[in-house]
């Protein structure tokens, strides 16, 4: 199992030529005191080549806050690796521990460049833990934007995750994201929809892995989105 991870690791790495795809994730509520650790993510769109990849860093402040920042990196004209944002992010987990329900919220604020509009957004996380090591997750994402070329209203999307970790400690599982677009313009079929299969291991110590591929719903969406993150604890 470990050898098709890293078989997809290298596919991904391997075919990197431009612009910025979904990197995005279906995020737990949980935060867990003491955590510290740095991921890096890919994500290659089959169809165009096009290819995005991004870094994170997270710390937990105790058992209920965390903060992460995140810089992600866009191809233009003038670079393969421009500058696309940087992100800062705080978790708020609202729910007590050691519960099969747990929700929380994250607050995000996204800076661009290039005459490219600012975000502030609001997020409600929900997870669900059933028996035989099944995961579900549902979360809502609220923004809106601000400064140069910004759009009017507030944007939304949600995303849906449903996992189950086998006894080995691979977890396989299937996501979910989706787009409605500003309530200023709301929409389905004219917004990206896409769902796919993936699979997460431990590869050794603190550090795991995650490969995965999302599918298109609707002609809004690509045909294939290849994912990677690869995950460092501390």
């Amino acid at each position: 199992m470990r050898r098709i991870l890293l078989g997809l690791f290298i596919l991904v790495l391997s075919s990197v030529t431009a612009a910025a795809q979904n990197t995005g994730g279906v995020f737990p509520p949980s935060v867990d005191e003491g955590h510290k650790s740095a991921q890096y993510r890919t994500a290659y769109n089959v169809d165009n080549e096009n290819f995005n990849q991004r870094l994170h860093y997270q710390q937990a402040i105790n058992g209920d806050f965390m903060w992460r920042i995140i810089g992600q990196t866009r191809e233009t004209a003038s670079s393969d690796f421009d500058f696309d944002f940087l992100q800062a992010e705080l978790f708020w987990e609202l729910s007590p521990e050691d519960t099969p329900y747990r929700h929380g919220v994250r607050f995000d604020a996204r800076l661009r460049d290039d005459n490219r509009p600012h975000q502030l957004g609001f997020n409600w996380i929900h997870q669900w833990k059933f028996g035989d090591g099944w995961t579900g997750r549902l979360v809502g994402l609220s923004s809106f934007q601000f400064g140069d070329n910004n759009a009017d209203g507030i944007f939304l999307a949600p995303r849906a995750h449903l996992s189950r970790k086998l006894d080995s400690g691979v977890s396989l599982g299937l996501e979910y994201y989706g787009n409605f677009g500003s309530t200023d313009n709301f929409t389905v079929s004219k917004t990206g929809q896409t769902l796919g299969p993936f699979i997460s291991t431990k590869l050794t110590g603190k550090t795991s892995i995650m490969a995965g591929v999302q599918l298109g719903l609707n002609d809004a969406a690509p045909d294939a989105d290849l994912r990677l993150w690869v995950t460092q604890g501390f």
